[in-house]
Order: structure tokens, then sequence, then C-alpha cells
């Protein structure tokens, strides 16, 4: 298959707020089968371009689609069930449920019996309440987390929490997959097996696009990269090209005449 089938693109993808430029006319294209990295300092927009192309935010102008179909005006619950999916930069787990049904609700939103009915006892849904936990625990398997399922978010130290949250993100099997900030809180034990899972999640069929400060992570990973600075792309290339670019070492590491 074609990588470019079904990429993620935004074109011209312009955004502003009282004034100030946030994303500048941004033309991306994150494709299946690819590991990208959204890289750049704090401030720069990633965020925000993620919220774009999630429907959280809706640019002034541009263009962003799915596999050739136009995502403007769809709202982020819309494009998840398109299986376009996000964790977000800072944990949102709900306190009051375990683990396992926090994971649970990445995949009740496809259940016939209505998502109510995966977390009360209703004799409809018990079925698929059965399916939706063994594909729970089977994400925090692969997250490498096989024994939190009946404990409570904060039972839990906040790295593991964080795996969590991703594991929420891929129960679901989604088409697209942003991961923002997936490594915020690991020690480097934890890094290491996060860096195992992505590895093992990118396949011809996913959109897999992340946004970290770990260069360390991202390089080791990354098959292309993305740097963004003050709204703009200053270089796209991979890892290596990246690495060696002068804008992104003056960006990273500042040069003489900073000094």
């Amino acid at each position: 298959m074609d990588q470019t089938t079904n990429a993620l693109r935004g074109e011209g993808i312009a955004l502003s707020f009282g004034g100030i430029k946030v994303l500048k006319g941004l033309d991306v294209e994150f494709r299946a089968g690819e590991i990208t990295g959204l890289i750049g300092p704090n401030g720069a927009g990633k965020t925000s371009l993620f919220n774009c192309l999630t429907g959280a935010y809706s640019p002034q102008q541009g263009t962003i689609s799915y596999a050739g179909d136009r995502l403007n005006g769809l709202p982020p619950a819309a494009r998840a069930n398109k299986g376009i999916v996000r964790s977000f930069q800072h944990v949102a787990l709900c306190p009051d449920l375990t683990v396992r049904e926090n994971v649970m609700m990445g995949i009740a939103r496809y259940g016939k019996a209505g998502w109510l009915s995966a977390f009360l006892p209703l004799p409809a849904g018990a079925r698929e309440r059965e399916e939706m936990a063994r594909s729970a625990d089977k994400a925090l398997v692969d997250l490498g987390l096989p024994d939190v399922g009946d404990k409570f978010p904060a039972e839990l130290p906040p790295g593991m929490q964080r795996l969590v949250e991703i594991a929420r993100a891929v129960v679901g099997k989604p088409s697209v997959l942003m991961l923002d900030e997936p490594a915020a809180g690991l020690n480097n034990s934890e890094t290491r097996d996060l860096t195992t899972v992505l590895r093992k999640l990118a396949s011809t069929d996913l959109v897999l696009v992340v946004v970290e400060h770990d260069m360390d992570l991202v390089m080791s990973i990354c098959d292309r990269i993305y740097v963004l600075n003050f709204g703009e792309f200053v270089a796209v290339g991979s890892p290596e090209e990246v690495r060696s670019n002068p804008d992104v070492i003056q960006i990273y590491l500042g040069s003489d005449d900073d000094e």
C-alpha cells in the first residue's frame, strides 16, 4: 500500500489567538507506516497543531484531511469515530474508575449496547463488558502493565499513569494515533519500555505521530521529524538530516553569536 494513501494531511493551517499568530500556514503530511516526530521548543505551536488536527481547535485558514476525506468542521468525537485519537500532555484519567475501566473508555463508544452499559451491570451489555475488559487487559499487558487493572489511578506513580493513558488510546486500534509527550514523567526503564511499544505499534495501517522533548527517544524511533518554531516549520527530514540542520542546532544549542 502507498504510504501516502492513508496520510493525515494539513494544508495551509493558520491559527491565531487575539492577533497572535500561533500557526503560520503549515503544510504537513503524517504517513501511515511511519513514526513521525514533531519537536520544537516550548510555545512553538506543537500542541496547537495537534488540537487543530483532532478538532479541538478550528484553524482560521487551511484544510485538514485523512485518507482523502476532508475533516474541517468535524468535532473531536466525529474524528475519533474515524479512528483519529490522541493522548494529552497532562494525564487525564478518571480518578473514580479503575485502571481497567479507564482503558475500556477507549473502546466503549464502539459498543452496540451503548457506552453506559460498559460500566453498569445491565444485562444487555454483559458480553460487551467482558470483551472490552479483555481488550483493556491486553492493552495493559502490551504496555508492560499486567497487574494494575484493578487499581485506581491515584495508586500508580505518574509514569505508570502516563502508560495507562497510552493504553486507553491504543485499545481501540486507531488508524491515527497522536501522542503528546508520551515520555513525560517516565523513568529510564519506562522510557525504554515505551520505545519498544511504539516500535511494535508502527505498521502500514497506522499513522503514528509523537510530540516529545526527549530527543534520544525521538531520534531513535522516528522515520521523519518536523521541527516547529514560532509557528513555522524550520526543518523536515530524517533524524540524520534534522540532527545536522543548522537551524535546528541554533534553536536547541544556540550559537557563539548569542553569547
